[in-house]
């Protein structure tokens, strides 16, 4: 018999030698929908955790037609439609990620510039995807490669890592070089921090990221530079010393154009286009023919400016997407780490929905546009979890659902029914001996806004509080 162990009512883990549910008492919870006001959410009110699983029951889960992702793509652990498929079991880092129209041998229809990488968030994944200059990957044979069936909602989830502050990446020739300057440990990563001091007399900081001598560029990590600034500007390096002159008049670039993610209907030109740009979050609604008909943004007087900062460290984030075409006016969000939030809404869709194809990963990693494909941008993205629903399962260390951030682990949804959710115990990075919670999404992205706790629940984490010995 397997052990599992059942929460108590109390909060508490007892263990059984069996896999029968013991009743408990009802736990209620605060409902709330994520990022758009409070509505009713699912209900929890008991689990049974095994070495290997959690067994979850309530109410409110709703129908869930295919309980495992469309695709899940952690490393070598890869399943499309709830089969374990074999593809990048045998990679090489630093190779480019096979893309191709033959769905045995490559997640990914189309793509260019992915390499694979062995930056990792977490031990248990085996590799991630890398991109320097451009790298991206979309339209995944899970979800019919190009030929994608019809759905009219899609949620997106990835890890991201950028190399530095990829927003305020700048390339700009250079002339007049003396010294040597420490670019640091890559062409794409900030080295030594530099002084720029513009002909208006005017000082801006930044680092350094490369020196490309052979073509008298020099790419900066400097997010207030503007190409007036950098028009006969002395540039130095703080630890080298080392200087030049600066000719933005001749060649300035800036990464500000780069894309993140595009989520198209069709491979052609009808439907809903959503793209997430350093800058930017925009749908486009499109007619047949390609014509544009309409866009939505977030207020009436909005342009899609004021999207989540994703390079404003480098540690990994969480990335999320949620597109919902469902009515006759689309909306959907991009959010990092749970918490900034930027949203499309009310883009009328009715007259102009494709009957025959959903949203779905048309580009994601790093789309060079507008010039930017010049710029030394080098980030990591893995971890990539879509399906065509929010229902959704994780884990997180944190008792409340708006504490939670990037510190939650999606679960492999194994059974999905109204009152009763099977998934695979992924604890990623979370602290296997610290309390942990369970958090359920519906059909319409609603989350029990406090976690339901499933071990460790009797565990103090709290650091020790300080004695006073009472000596003079």
């Amino acid at each position: 018999m397997n052990t599992v162990e059942t929460l108590k009512p109390t909060g508490g883990i007892m263990k059984h030698t069996n896999t029968v549910s013991i009743a408990m008492s009802f736990v209620s919870a605060a409902a709330i929908t994520y990022g758009n006001g409070a509505v009713a959410a699912p209900q929890i009110n008991q689990t049974d955790l095994s070495n290997t699983s959690i067994t979850i029951y309530g109410t409110g889960f709703g129908k869930k037609d295919q309980p495992a992702p469309v695709l899940w793509a952690f490393g070598q652990d890869i399943r499309e439609n709830g089969v374990q498929v074999a593809k990048e079991r045998e990679i090489s880092f630093g190779r480019p990620v096979p893309v191709g129209k033959d769905p045995s041998s490559s997640i990914w229809s189309s793509g260019t510039g992915a390499t694979f990488s062995e930056i990792t968030r977490t031990s248990g994944v085996t590799h991630t995807y890398r991109a320097n200059n451009e790298g991206w990957l979309g339209w995944p044979h899970a979800f019919g490669g190009g030929n994608t069936p019809y759905s009219d909602k899609a949620y997106i989830s990835w890890r991201f890592k950028p190399a530095g502050d990829i927003n305020s990446y700048r390339t700009v020739r250079i002339s007049d070089v003396s010294g040597v300057f420490d670019s640091g440990k890559d062409p794409f990563s900030p080295g030594e921090p530099i002084q720029i001091l513009t002909a208006s007399g005017s000082e801006i900081g930044g680092k350094i990221v490369h020196f490309d001598s052979a073509n008298s560029l020099v790419h900066l990590e400097a997010g207030t530079l503007q190409s007036t600034d950098s028009i006969g500007a002395k540039i130095i390096g703080l630890n080298s010393r080392a200087s030049g002159l600066l000719r933005g008049d001749e060649y300035f670039r800036s990464s500000i154009s780069g894309k993140y993610l595009r989520s198209y209907e069709t491979v052609n030109q009808g439907g809903t286009n959503s793209v997430f740009s350093t800058n930017r979050w925009i749908a486009v609604q499109f007619d047949s023919s390609g014509k544009e008909l309409r866009r939505g943004f977030e207020t009436q007087s909005d342009t899609g400016y004021g999207v989540p900062d994703v390079s404003d460290t480098t540690d990994w984030k969480l990335l999320e997407a949620f597109i919902d075409l469902s009515g006759e006016y689309g909306t959907g969000y991009i959010s990092m780490d749970s918490k900034d939030q930027k949203w499309f809404k009310n883009l009328y869709i009715g007259d102009s929905k494709p009957k025959d194809a959903g949203p779905t990963i048309s580009n994601i990693g790093w789309e060079p546009a507008g010039g930017a494909d010049s710029v030394n941008v080098g980030l990591n993205f893995g971890e990539i979890y879509f399906d065509t629903t929010p229902q959704r399962v994780v884990l997180s260390d944190q008792g409340l659902f708006s504490d939670v951030q990037g510190n939650q682990e999606f679960q492999y949804i194994t059974d999905w029914a109204d009152q009763k959710i099977v998934v695979e115990l992924k604890h990623g990075e979370l602290n296997q001996n610290a309390p942990l919670f369970i958090y359920v999404f519906d059909e319409n992205n609603n989350v029990n806004a406090t976690g339901f706790c499933v071990a460790n629940c009797e565990a103090d984490m709290s650091p020790p509080s300080k004695i006073d010995l009472g000596i003079n």
